[in-house]
């Protein structure tokens, strides 16, 4: 359980204050995976750094019986001059480790921040991605009821990413998390409530769902241009499932992700292949409709999911993605005519639209 009493928080600029939170009383009840939303500039990472301890209310109090990682996507704490093994030693020293736990803890950073023969130089040379990579492994180190993030997940690759995703998922079967990101698609796969900071004031939704309608209708009502939601490459299908991304949904239904992107903009997020409908997070599910622009015995759809209006503009299409396949523009028409449909040089059916089922 964490507890706000009475929690005002500002700071002083030009002569005047800018208030992150106004007079906020709250109860966030114990465990419960919790994301934190808010437009850029409303408070969102001085409330993480308030909860971890390192940044305290201008008036008020927060109290909780328990234990707070500091942030993992802010490296502030390390000492620039030394190195990250250095700043890990000193850590796993303040937190009462002995040598041979020591020892572990910096094999186990040092594995997973993938950083190199960087770990053995001064962290002020490091990129901001370095520094919260060292962080959030160092972070994974030692045991907290709550893990505090602010937009960690976001760093490195994908397959960092993924190691990240899939080692905090393992951490918080005895944690939980307090989580500050811009992707839906995140919030909705780890937390369980939400909370919106807004001109001052926390909001509490005990289903994160509930959360992130509330902090789309908030930029809503922002005048065109001042709209400062960071664009969610997050997409939702009508079977429940939510991907980070149109790929990571292609890569899934086995289809190409031309098929999902004309799903998504030619046809109000109806995909015929699937017989699903996809919408992008933030927009509102449609019905499922057939295709709007099709022509009985031109129109023709693949076996990997994609429309075409004729036969020609199919074999242009794979043409230009699968050059090894040498096909010729006439390709799709013969195997149309002659062939049942099959393509044996792309690995394709294609079907008439108004006869597939």
């Amino acid at each position: 359980m964490i507890e706000l009493k009475n929690v005002t928080k500002y700071f002083k600029t030009e002569g005047e204050k800018k208030y992150i939170l106004k007079n906020v009383t709250l109860t966030i009840p114990s465990h419960v995976n919790l994301g934190i939303l808010g437009r850029n500039g409303a408070g969102k990472s001085t409330l993480l750094r308030m909860l971890g301890g390192i940044d305290y209310p201008t008036i008020g109090t927060i109290s909780s019986p328990n234990t707070f990682s500091w942030p993992m996507g802010l490296a502030g704490g390390f000492q620039g001059s030394m190195t990250g093994r250095q700043n890990i030693k000193f850590v796993c020293r303040i937190y009462g480790q002995r040598a041979k736990q020591i020892n572990e803890t910096i094999k186990f950073v040092q594995e997973f921040a993938e950083i190199g023969d960087y770990f053995d130089m001064p962290i002020k040379i490091y990129s901001s991605g370095m520094k919260s990579r060292l962080s959030f492994g160092l972070s994974l180190a030692f045991d907290f009821d709550y893990l505090i993030i602010d937009e960690t997940l976001s760093v490195g690759d994908e397959n960092f990413k993924k190691k990240a995703k899939d080692a905090l998922m393992k951490k918080i079967e005895n944690s939980n998390v307090l989580l500050v990101s811009h992707s839906m698609s995140d919030l909705r796969n780890i937390c369980d409530a939400g909370i919106l900071i807004d001109d001052g004031k926390i909001f509490y939704y005990e289903d994160i769902e509930d959360a992130i309608k509330a902090y789309h209708a908030i930029n809503a009502t922002l005048p065109i241009g001042q709209n400062n939601a960071p664009a969610s490459s997050a997409i939702l299908c009508s079977d429940g499932k939510h991907f980070d991304n149109i790929n990571s949904a292609a890569n899934f239904y086995k289809v190409r992700p031309m098929s999902i992107v004309q799903a998504l903009d030619e046809n109000n997020g109806s995909n015929i292949f699937l017989k699903k409908v996809f919408w992008r997070d933030g927009q509102n599910k449609l019905p499922f409709q057939t295709w709007q622009n099709s022509i009985e015995k031109e129109t023709i759809i693949s076996s990997d999911g994609v429309i075409f209006e004729n036969a020609l503009e199919a074999s242009f299409f794979y043409m230009d993605r699968v050059p090894k396949a040498n096909i010729d523009k006439m390709h799709v028409e013969k195997v149309m005519n002659e062939e049942d449909g099959i393509s044996k040089k792309l690995n394709v059916q294609f079907y008439y639209l108004s006869e597939y089922k």
